[in-house]
């Protein structure tokens, strides 16, 4: 049975909190406040907090090959990520209509892309949408092989994400269809290997060897992420430019943060701050979909506060009251 952390809920909730900053704030001043190292860590550490739950989902269970994909899994992936995606599809086709009808203003835009999750309106980082509707076909077959084959599953995906990100590289598709290589899930699979491996020092008695490698891994990535954002190190034969600094280099920075705010924060706490975290974090998902929403109406420019609260305020009663639309 997968042991539910508050932790990890804290973490997701910080995360959401820097999604919506980095919405905000210009790129001149992330800059400024080094938010390589915080605030642009935000879907790194969803990633590896993806690929650490779906270990702890497995957690003294046997895996079957035939029995990855069935109707209880689809059903349960439909509640959660399918269903308040279309709540959100449906209800942003009816805002947009009403903001026509007030304002003159067209917001509504469908084209082939709004197939693999784009939002009729749609605003600041939509892509992470494709990226789950994409996680529910290949994260099974990941925690599959890894609970098999650990060693050998980590290494596949790291040559798979090697592989895609010179491809894209060189394929010059990407140039005009930029957003399907944003939302390509292969760009992320080291940090689900990161996320799968952490869970090993979660569950399993403490080992040294575990934690200096960890250690090893997040300082060379944290220096690997200096050097890319502010250094003179240019890598666009390998990488394109647009995502340099998340790649297979630097994903063991947000690894090494998680298992320090895991090993940190308690397992379970009453302290405010932390109940608020935790509840963004339970929320994120829903948050996230009403702030693409919003950041497609809504001008960057607007007060960073509004910006923050709005979307949270709106995407936490959403959560909330999504079972009794469903449920009554």
């Amino acid at each position: 049975m997968k042991q539910h952390l508050q932790q990890i809920d804290v973490i997701k909730g910080i995360a959401m909190l820097a999604v919506l900053l980095l919405h905000s704030l210009t790129r001149q001043s992330l800059e400024q406040s080094f938010a390589v190292y915080h605030i642009w860590q935000a879907v790194p550490l969803f990633m590896v907090v993806m690929g650490l739950n779906l270990s702890l989902s497995l957690h003294g269970k046997t895996q079957h090959l035939q029995l990855l994909y069935t109707r209880k899994y689809f059903t349960k992936k439909a509640a959660r990520i399918f269903v308040p995606f279309i709540i959100i599809f449906l209800l942003s086709i009816l805002i947009g209509l009403l903001w026509e009808w007030l304002t003159g203003e067209k917001l509504l835009e469908f084209s082939g892309y709004t197939w693999v999750g784009v939002l009729p309106i749609t605003g600041r980082g939509n892509y992470f949408i494709t990226l789950l509707l994409q996680s529910v076909l290949l994260l099974p077959v990941i925690g599959f092989g890894f609970s098999r084959v650990p060693m050998v599953t980590t290494l596949i995906l790291i040559l798979l994400e090697v592989a895609f990100q010179l491809w894209a590289a060189h394929f010059s598709f990407f140039n005009n269809n930029n957003y399907l290589y944003d939302a390509a899930f292969p760009r992320y699979f080291t940090a689900i290997a990161y996320g799968l491996w952490l869970s090993k020092l979660v569950w399993e008695p403490f080992r040294w060897r575990y934690l200096i490698l960890l250690a090893a891994l997040g300082l060379v990535a944290g220096y690997s992420l200096y050097l890319l954002q502010y250094g003179e190190i240019r890598i666009e034969n390998i990488i394109r430019p647009e995502w340099q600094t998340q790649q297979l280099l630097t994903f063991g920075y947000a690894a090494l943060l998680i298992w320090l705010l895991i090993k940190l924060l308690p397992n379970y706490s009453n302290f405010i701050p932390l109940l608020v975290l935790s509840e963004l974090g339970k929320a994120s998902y829903h948050i996230f979909l009403v702030q693409v929403v919003y950041f497609g109406i809504a001008n960057q420019d607007l007060p960073h506060l509004a910006n923050i609260f709005i979307p949270i305020t709106l995407g936490y009663m959403f959560y909330k009251l999504e079972p009794k639309l469903l449920f009554g």
